[in-house]
């Protein structure tokens, strides 16, 4: 995972599978009454991949990403989730809406509540054991007897031990909940998203414990040190598989089948609890003044065809054969024409109008239009690339020549998000911080890819045989990432990205940072 981190923007790119790579950006919002970024990537394609406008549009590229906006998990420790006195904890929040449920009040309003916190309380968890366990592992991997005791205790020590105390008020806390909403009484919505949630988190608790032990286990010092604290998260990891099992739900891990069951059911149910992040988006297909102009290229090649005809229609008898002729050869122009100038426009006016406009809605505000994503697509040609950007992809150049031997196809994509702060801070409390994520899959881009291995015979020199070396054939698609902000002020925060993207027919082998200067 490459990662970048600046004082507006917080950006991750991260390779999400075989096929597909991850680009997120944190956003931290002020009280301003709009804010709002561009994001201009621009796609650096190897020509031998043949990849160009003729065999793929914008129909292609869109297809061909995803694009999610949601709340980020909101900050919470473990130690805090569980204190009564605090007012904004999910769990403390499920408890005072159930007594309301129980004591005979029956609005809706109540049940979509209390859905929506466990949802929440189950991303808080997921987010907390997910980055403690991440700072464990990292700090075991270099845990050893050449570190002072005490940092060793301060670092990793205290910190597992605390870890697993909070864990064990955590899972008898969920207990508690688990018999209060297992009444009667709690609307059938309510018990069969508590169901979730309790299936979800067991799940959660098995996979990142069970990275946590095998850390535990990789470092003898510490594992000898730790004893107990193994003992305890083993015992919680163990407990995972035989608790799903008596509760008959569908992830149960079976040794030796295919367990496809675990692997869907996880998805599904990560899906759902992460679900109440998310922000709803309204697309708006082909922005409207692009119409206009498609349709003035439409009009320009009619014109050209009847004034054509006009002009013959003078000179000729309608049934000769001239009249014909010329009629013909008018219709083909018109087409022409006509794909041309849309082609022109289609390049041209992606610097200032969009492909389409989604409007951002809160899923749980009421439906509040709280911001407006716009994004285009275009290909440019080597004239047309902004110098900062042709800078930047020149910057790894050994020999002025390297241009020559790495001919590229260039497109861009454009996104331009316009947030409103003031409304989602007026309907939020927890959730205010968005995650702009956007995935791209680049199996159109490797479809004419020559094999990813190639023979390469060669002379031993020891032995004077001719030999064959298997050697990866692989390409360089190459990214640059601009991004622009404007705070309160209108003042204006640039900042750059350079991405090597190392792929092969089979798609993806590695992410490359490329310093910038």
């Amino acid at each position: 995972m490459i990662e970048d981190q600046n004082d507006i923007l917080d950006s991750r790119i991260k390779l999400h599978d075989r096929h597909r790579f991850e680009i997120k950006l944190d956003i931290d919002l002020d009280a301003a009454s709009k804010s709002s970024y561009e994001v201009e990537t621009y796609f650096f394609v190897p020509r031998a991949l043949n990849v160009g406008p003729h065999n793929y549009n914008k129909e292609k590229f869109y297809n061909s990403s995803q694009r999610y906006i949601r709340f980020r998990t909101p900050k919470m420790s473990l130690g805090k989730i569980c204190d009564p006195a605090l007012k904004t904890s999910p769990l403390n929040r499920v408890r005072e809406d159930l007594s309301k449920v129980l004591s005979g009040a029956g609005e809706q309003a109540l049940t979509e509540n209390i859905c929506n916190e466990l949802r929440l309380l189950g991303c808080i968890i997921r987010g907390e054991i997910r980055d403690y366990v991440k700072v464990f592992v990292e700090g075991l991997a270099t845990y050893d007897a050449a570190v002072p005791a005490a940092q060793r205790r301060l670092f990793v020590g205290e910190g597992l031990e605390n870890f697993l105390g909070d864990l064990k008020n955590l899972e008898t806390a969920l207990a508690s909940l688990k018999a209060e909403l297992s009444d009667p009484a709690v609307p059938l919505k309510v018990r069969e998203t508590a169901a979730f949630f309790d299936e979800y988190v067991s799940l959660i608790l098995e996979e990142y414990l069970t990275l946590l032990v095998e850390a535990l286990r990789n470092n003898p010092a510490a594992r000898a040190r730790f004893e107990d604290v193994e003992r305890g998260l083993l015992a919680i990891v163990t407990a995972q598989n035989r608790y799903r099992q008596a509760m008959n739900y569908p992830s149960v891990l079976v040794p030796g089948s295919s367990n496809e069951v675990i692997i869907y059911r996880r998805g599904v149910l990560k899906k759902f609890i992460s679900g109440v992040l998310y922000l709803k988006a309204e697309f708006s297909e082909w922005e409207g003044l692009t119409q206009v102009f498609f349709g003035l290229a439409a009009g320009t090649a009619m014109f050209f065809a009847v004034m054509v005809t006009f002009f013959v229609g003078r000179r000729y008898a309608v049934n000769s054969m001239p009249f014909v002729v010329a009629v013909v050869i008018s219709y083909i122009f018109k087409d022409r024409i006509k794909d041309w100038l849309k082609l022109l426009f289609s390049k041209s006016l992606t610097r200032w109008i969009s492909d389409r406009k989604i409007d951002i809605l809160d899923s749980s505000g009421g439906g509040a239009r709280i911001g407006l994503l716009k994004e285009a697509f275009t290909f440019l040609s080597d004239k047309d690339l902004p110098p900062d950007i042709a800078r930047l992809r020149r910057i790894d150049n050994i020999t002025s020549v390297d241009e020559e031997g790495k001919p590229e196809r260039v497109f861009k994509y454009k996104k331009e998000i316009i947030l409103y702060p003031e409304i989602i801070i007026k309907s939020h409390e927890r959730r205010r911080d968005l995650n702009d994520i956007m995935r791209f899959n680049i199996r159109e881009l490797v479809a004419q890819a020559d094999d990813s291995a190639v023979d390469y015979p060669y002379v031993d020199s020891v032995t004077g045989d001719v030999r064959v070396a298997a050697c990866s054939r692989v390409y360089h698609l190459n990214m640059v990432l601009k991004y622009t902000y404007y705070d309160r002020e209108d003042q204006v925060t640039i900042h750059y990205e350079r991405i090597r993207i190392v792929v092969n027919k089979d798609g993806i082998v590695r992410l490359e940072d490329v310093k910038v200067t």
